[in-house]
């Protein structure tokens, strides 16, 4: 398989992945928003606290799996290309480093914003 049909299937892979993965947000999204559309029309005094909930904060915004992921990706693909050696390991090694910058940045910005946090408790 050539290289250019390569890129293009896995450009049509990810296109395909990231389409359902917008799908499936786009129905629970159409779930919370019929919830919302029951409750408001069996018992519109009580739509306060449930909007109360939903608006309330998680706590949980999935960066540190994110930024662990594409750290270990990275060093995937590292360890990977020096395994295989081949005249293209170059290539490889730079293409390893954006899931590792990208990754040890959102692993910072964790590690910051937790720090934030601690610190405006103890104020």
């Amino acid at each position: 398989m050539p290289s250019t049909e390569m890129v293009a299937f896995v450009a049509v892979v990810a296109a395909v992945i990231l389409g359902f993965i917008s799908l499936i947000r786009l129905i629970g999204i159409w779930i919370v928003h019929r919830t919302i559309r029951n409750a408001v029309d069996k018992n519109p005094e009580a739509v306060e606290s449930l909007l109360a909930q939903l608006v309330a904060p998680t706590g949980n915004d999935g960066d540190e799996r994110l930024s662990v992921i594409l750290v270990a990706v990275g060093i995937a693909m590292i360890v990977a290309s020096v395994i295989v050696g081949a005249d293209w390991m170059h290539y490889s090694v730079a293409a390893a480093c954006f899931p590792l910058i990208v990754g040890t940045a959102l692993w910072l910005r964790l590690i910051l914003t937790q720090r934030a946090r601690r610190r405006g408790s103890r104020q």
